[in-house]
């Protein structure tokens, strides 16, 4: 009797045991199965430092300074003294042309005045021969004679003049200035077309610069007379200073009517950047690379994709673990934040995060808070 007494108790036990351990087991399993459809979230915990704005920008090293000559005459090109990329001294002979149509046309004209003044003497003599007549009226106009025929003179002797100017002027193109002639456009024999530049040279003394596009929160960031480094890209690459001598709008922000709605492009600025070294010839590649940073004080650095926001502002979702019988869960909490600056990858948070928060960045679901995660 005992004996099966013992027996019937075993059993019991072994049923009970058998029973819990399944529901155990399948509590296990349960956890596991839901924990499997949770959402899954990715998350990074908020750095400590400054947020930097990179800028970057290229463009193409163009004189400051640069004169574009001409020969407004028409005439045929005689020598080409000089080609691209020479350097040159003030005053120096670029082209010359062949001058003798305005050497015939002067030629011409001096003989002109030898005739004027060979007539003017025949005058004198008239004017003489009348002061023996005693002849008043024939005497006053001997007189007005003379004074007619030396106005003439006098006309004539300034073109003659003005002709030798223009003469001297344009049968030769100079240097206006110290420099490095930058384009060449005349052929010996051929005559260059009035009003065309024919020689292009930049003063050397005023150096290079270029004209790149900036975004205008970036420009905002940079001063007039900032020094900064420009990369020189040639035959080899040479590191030279720079400095920002101008920030302008640009002529694309510029443009449009009053009361127009168009889809602009975000607003940009023109920076205007001088260029001093050695070697210099224009047409080099520069590109221009800075770090700036608007704070002087650390903060919270996150990435962008962590920021949501909705009518009450900005804010991120943060992991809080809770303990529970069966393990801890993760769960997501809504932190509003404020913001003190922001790149194109990060953000600076001035309030609502701490160092140790786990912040979503990605999941593979739409959260709201309160709902249970789990962690990639």
């Amino acid at each position: 009797m005992e004996l099966a007494e013992a027996r019937k108790k075993r059993k019991v036990v072994a049923v009970s045991g058998a029973f819990f351990g399944l529901l155990l087991v399948l509590t296990l399993f349960s956890n596991t199965l839901q924990a499997i459809t949770l959402p899954k979230v990715r998350t990074e915990t908020p750095v400590k430092g400054k947020l930097v704005h990179s800028i970057e920008a290229n463009g193409t090293l163009k004189p400051v300074e640069e004169a574009e000559l001409k020969n407004e005459t028409g005439w045929k090109v005689k020598a080409v003294h000089v080609k691209a990329g020479d350097a040159v001294v003030k005053d120096q002979p670029l082209i010359t042309y062949d001058s003798k149509p305005a050497d015939r046309q002067i030629a011409d004209e001096q003989t002109a005045l030898k005739q004027q003044k060979l007539q003017l003497e025949g005058l004198f003599e008239s004017f003489v021969e009348a002061n023996r007549t005693g002849d008043s009226t024939v005497i006053g106009k001997a007189k007005r004679d003379i004074e007619s025929r030396q106005l003439d003179i006098d006309v004539r002797e300034r073109k003659i003049q003005a002709l030798q100017e223009d003469l001297a002027a344009q049968r030769q193109i100079v240097a206006p200035f110290d420099g490095i002639v930058t384009s060449v456009r005349a052929t010996e024999g051929l005559p260059s077309t009035p009003g065309q530049s024919v020689v292009r040279v930049s003063n050397a003394s005023r150096g290079y610069g270029m004209s790149v596009p900036v975004a205008a929160d970036l420009a905002a960031l940079l001063s007039v007379g900032e020094k900064i480094e420009v990369e020189v890209k040639d035959q080899t690459v040479q590191v030279m200073e720079g400095r920002i001598e101008e920030i302008t709008d640009t002529q694309m922000e510029m443009a449009g009517g009053v009361g127009e709605k168009q889809d602009a492009p975000p607003v940009m600025k023109t920076i205007r950047i001088a260029v001093q070294g050695e070697g210099l010839k224009g047409g080099e590649r520069a590109a221009v690379r800075l770090l700036k940073s608007v704070s002087a004080d650390e903060q919270l650095v996150i990435s962008n994709e962590a920021i949501h926001k909705d009518r009450e502002g900005k804010f991120v979702y943060v992991i809080e673990e809770r303990k529970g019988p069966l393990g801890n869960g993760f769960y997501v909490r809504k932190s509003y934040i404020r913001t003190a600056d922001a790149n194109t990858n990060q953000t600076a948070v001035r309030e609502g995060i701490l160092p140790i928060d786990q912040v979503i960045v990605e999941t593979s679901e739409p959260l709201q808070a309160g709902n249970r995660v789990r962690l990639q």
